[in-house]
């Protein structure tokens, strides 16, 4: 499969433009949160969203797709291959979540356009981007730091866990991203619950898949 990087990196230049790293939620209006989580099963993409309440992060609706894997994994370039599966599984869903949490990085990425941004501008939503490891640049003082500019924050979330790296994707800065990661860690989970909670879902998703 050939893959055009040229061509792809122009589209990452065109939407790292789109992108706002600014708070346009209040936060007393984010009532709904969406984590995503994928995988790979052969030729497969997995996707599974968890809807959760808020505040009481009760499950609202969960929900998934398989369809097929569009482009092989190439660093940098993961919106192409997730962010399709992603906007699927999001235009699934019969609420409508304020916040997305997506694995990921959103502006800590070489183009400020990780998969988080991609998707968020893609669908005009809120969107955080929660990774396990850095992608490009540095950390300095917990911040993720590229080309002398703060792109991102490392958290620690569970004692003696690797941290994570949080990033806004769209329409929400670094700060409330960071607060509302934050807010969504339910000890001992080491993930934010909508992603925890996808992480879940998709396990058993993909344990009906290989069984069929």
């Amino acid at each position: 499969m050939n893959v055009n990087t040229k061509k792809l990196r122009d589209v990452q230049r065109k939407i790292a433009k789109e992108v706002r790293t600014s708070d346009e939620l209040k936060k007393e209006d984010i009532k709904k949160i969406a984590g995503f989580e994928t995988a790979f099963v052969d030729d497969k993409i997995i996707c599974a969203v968890v809807v959760l309440d808020a505040k009481t992060f009760e499950i609202a609706e969960k929900k998934h797709t398989i369809s097929k894997t569009p482009m092989q994994y190439i660093p940098g370039f993961l919106a192409f291959r997730e962010g399709p599966a992603i906007m699927q599984t999001y235009y699934s869903l019969e609420l409508e979540p304020e916040v997305l949490m997506i694995a990921g990085h959103g502006a800590a990425h070489p183009l400020k356009c990780g998969l988080a941004s991609y998707v968020g501008v893609e669908l005009g939503k809120a969107s955080i981007g929660i990774a396990k490891k850095i992608l490009v640049g540095e950390i300095k003082k917990g911040k993720i730091v590229i080309l002398n500019e703060t792109r991102g924050e490392e958290i620690t979330t569970q004692e003696h866990a690797n941290p994570l790296y949080v990033s806004s994707g769209h329409l929400i800065s670094l700060k409330t991203s960071v607060d509302l990661v934050k807010k969504s860690i339910i000890h001992p989970h080491k993930l934010p619950e909508p992603l925890h909670e996808a992480r879940k879902y998709l396990k058993k998703i993909i344990s009906e898949f290989s069984e069929s």
